[in-house]
């Protein structure tokens, strides 16, 4: 193998069937990110047990640092947390409520009475209930579950009635799943550190809070999802088929910043002729003789490399962009032709390869939007430059309130509702998401239409 370098580019003599290959040293844009790793080996997530520290716990991922790959995916992916920020939004509607079912009798339909209850929304304001909940919220819409820690108070230690005096959200990634004793087919025990590598002077284990026994310990763990097919124990995003697609969408724009800042160093092609050699290794040979130095071939080399790099800054570089360069040539006797410098641009097909990108980004921004469960209508991506009609967002809101709603609902207020139940029993009064109904301005009466209100 061959190398020949000028300045910070140069080329590869593989001298086997792969040919020639070019380089650039010091590349602007380019390197090892942690997201860069968790594709590599993705297999089945949670079904095998690992041990942390002497604790055998259920592993989030394969590398057991899931909520850390998708927040550096995410991080990297520039539509990601905007989508999931509209879907929490269009989950949280206006906040929860507290209501009771009801049935008319008329339509024989079910139908929820909102209703008023101080004593319950006292004792939940006391601990901040909707900070609680949108923060379970925000783990729900990213990782499809969330951890929940019940605090007892001091009432049954000396014989008084139990209740739970409040609720606290746990960070998605600090929480893990203890593996379950054999014999025992669901966790028995959550612990809480800082996962994916905890001290383990800091990790604590929970049991799991039993709804049915409420007030059996004075703090209790327990974690909440929405079920994933075939996954064990916890769920996964659903969004997990499309990672390799918002790995390539998030990583476009470093692509093209990139082949901004590099491109040009092999933008042309240049021709030097061998008569300006010939006369510098004449001029080489002369200064070493009037120095009394030995001249060596690899003096004419290094002269080369600084020749040339010095040439090619002219060429290379933003700032150099709209420059021209000049050169002349003279008649070579020996050659019988003329002779001077010659500078080929390249022609790298740039509109081709921006084209091919921006295609490559409209498919991974739809890939993204699918498998984050939300139309592209409802999240504010600009699908193949169409802009979508104020109908269209009608329909697909109405389309998401009555089929993407009710589960994440009932899996979110869980908690609250069994805090309820604990604390009044038989009260009868449960807790949802409120949502207004959306109308369409034709539907709406002409003084209380959006653009009379602006």
């Amino acid at each position: 193998m061959k190398i020949r370098r000028t300045g910070n580019w140069g080329i590869i003599d593989t001298q086997s069937e792969k040919g020639l290959m070019t380089f650039t040293i010091g590349a602007v844009g380019r390197g090892w990110s942690p997201s860069s790793i968790m594709l590599t080996g993705r297999g089945t997530y949670f079904q095998r047990k690992l041990s942390v520290n002497g604790v055998d716990i259920v592993p989030m991922g394969d590398n057991n640092d899931l909520p850390g790959d998708v927040m550096r995916l995410l991080d990297k992916f520039y539509a990601g947390e905007g989508i999931l920020g509209k879907i929490a939004g269009l989950q949280w509607g206006e906040g929860p409520r507290l209501y009771r079912e009801c049935i008319d009798e008329g339509r024989n339909m079910f139908y929820r009475r909102w209703v008023l209850d101080d004593e319950v929304t006292r004792a939940m304001e006391a601990w901040d209930y909707t900070t609680f909940l949108h923060k379970c919220l925000v783990d729900l819409t990213h990782m499809q579950g969330f951890f929940v820690k019940f605090i007892r108070n001091r009432g049954p230690r000396v014989g008084e009635p139990g209740r739970i005096a409040r609720l606290e959200h746990i960070p998605y990634q600090k929480a893990r799943l203890v593996y379950p004793p054999e014999g025992k087919d669901e966790p028995l025990e959550v612990v809480v550190g800082d996962f994916p590598t905890p001290d383990a002077k800091y990790m604590y284990r929970y049991p799991v809070f039993d709804p049915q026994n409420p007030f059996k310990h004075a703090v209790a763990v327990k974690y909440y999802n929405i079920y994933s097919f075939c996954k064990d124990f916890m769920s996964t995003p659903r969004y997990l088929g499309a990672f390799e697609w918002l790995e390539m969408a998030g990583g476009i724009a470093g692509l093209l910043i990139a082949y901004n800042e590099n491109a040009s160093a092999i933008s042309y092609h240049i021709e030097s002729p061998q008569s300006y050699w010939d006369k510098a290794r004449d001029r080489i040979k002369e200064i070493c003789h009037q120095r009394g130095e030995a001249y060596s071939e690899a003096m004419m080399e290094e002269y080369k490399d600084a020749a040339m790099e010095k040439f090619a800054t002219s060429l290379t570089g933003r700032e150099n962009a709209g420059k021209y360069f000049h050169t002349s040539k003279y008649w070579s006797p020996e050659a019988d032709d003329f002779e001077g410098w010659k500078v080929t641009p390249i022609d790298k097909k740039i509109k081709d390869f921006v084209d091919a990108q921006i295609a490559i980004s409209n498919k991974a921004d739809a890939a993204a939007t699918s498998g984050f469960g939300l139309d592209p209508v409802l999240s504010n991506l600009i699908i193949q430059n169409k802009l979508s009609s104020g109908s269209e967002k009608l329909y697909s809101l109405k389309v998401y309130n009555a089929s993407e709603t009710a589960i994440p609902d009932m899996i979110l207020c869980k908690p609250l509702q069994q805090y309820i139940q604990a604390n009044w029993p038989g009260r009868g009064v449960k807790i949802g998401l409120y949502r207004s109904a959306v109308e369409a301005e034709r539907d709406v009466s002409p003084e209380n239409r959006l653009r009379e209100n602006a």
